[in-house]
């Protein structure tokens, strides 16, 4: 909640970080193929080694492939992608809209916590306090209560969860290619794990970030997917480097030098794919409570919703229809 009221050209001014949505989702799709592809290939070179110890195998796991991609890559882009952002990029002509909009959204996303909380008992992300108020700012349709409601419980349980989400994902992509040392199931897991730690996150707080966002949080996706490629012979280096300076009492003992080396590559392609995994989490996180603080600034803004607005919106309307028909009528004319 705000203190201080802010009219529109002063929320515009401060906060209206504008992008362009055409390019952010041209960026989305060129960042999403791309690690798609990297599933897949990695995918393929994992059915191929299988194959080629036994075909009858191979042919078994070429389905299991297929059901994999669908599972670790095809379904967390689709949930993430149908899930509803809030609009905060406003201007005179859709701010009431978008008021409207964020209402019903809050409302829906209330209704969702409430109905988890109570088929999910003995699991909970939610304290019974919260979703207690949460339950009488709906009954009593109480709009201010329930964005308090709602405040509160997405920076307590809700950031909770979300850093507990955050730290297992980090924990399983760190132990996992620190132990697996192949390049291929290193890449595997740091881009499917990383994205369904996103899909997680969004499924917990019930709302997206904006395309801008998003089209950030899968090129990190990317990037740490390319790095956990690339790492096995550039840790593979470092290590040598590191055990060489260790001293000569292990490389005396060529088992003891080999093994420390091993450890130590181990541990940092662990804690650097781990690293990306946090990187990840959080940006999605604060992206996420950047749009839903952006929201309830906006819902307090104060702007002028004249007749004359009413007007010229109405008009634009009119135009556009107005042009399509007559550009319909031209073409079947020249037909």
């Amino acid at each position: 909640m705000q203190d201080k009221k802010l009219t529109l050209e002063e929320y515009q001014k401060k906060y209206n970080k504008r992008y362009n949505i055409k390019a952010a989702k041209t960026f989305i799709f060129l960042f999403v193929a791309a690690i798609g592809i990297i599933i897949a290939t990695c995918l393929f070179f994992i059915t191929l080694r299988v194959y080629e110890l036994n075909k009858y195998v191979g042919y078994g796991f070429i389905a299991l492939s297929v059901l994999l991609f669908i599972i670790l890559y095809i379904v967390p882009l689709i949930k993430i992608s149908k899930t509803k952002s809030f609009m905060t990029l406003v201007d005179r002509s859709n701010i009431s809209k978008a008021k409207k909009y964020n209402k019903k959204l809050r409302e829906d996303l209330a209704d969702k916590m409430i109905d988890l909380s109570e088929s999910t008992k003995d699991v909970s992300f939610y304290s019974n306090e919260s979703i207690g108020k949460l339950a009488v700012a709906r009954h009593t349709k109480n709009d201010s209560m329930l964005r308090e409601a709602l405040t509160n419980i997405y920076k307590t349980d809700v950031s909770s969860c979300a850093k507990k989400l955050i730290r297992d994902h980090a924990l399983k992509v760190g132990l996992t290619t620190a132990l697996s040392q192949s390049q291929v199931l290193d890449t595997l897991f740091v881009s499917t794990y990383d994205l369904n730690l996103i899909k997680d996150i969004v499924f917990l707080y019930g709302f997206r970030p904006n395309e801008g966002e998003l089209a950030k949080i899968y090129r990190n996706v990317l990037l740490a997917s390319f790095s956990a490629y690339g790492l096995t012979n550039v840790t593979s280096s470092t290590a040598q480097a590191i055990v060489q300076k260790i001293g000569e009492a292990a490389t005396g003992v060529p088992i003891v030098g080999k093994a420390i080396g091993t450890v130590l590559d181990s541990s940092i392609q662990g804690f650097v794919n781990a690293s990306f995994t946090v990187i990840i989490g959080y940006q999605t996180k604060n992206y996420l409570m950047k749009e839903y603080k952006l929201q309830d600034i906006l819902e307090d803004v104060i702007y002028e919703e004249s007749k004359e607005l009413e007007e010229e919106e109405e008009l634009v309307y009119t135009l556009k229809d107005d042009i399509k028909t007559s550009v319909k009528t031209k073409k079947k004319q020249e037909a």
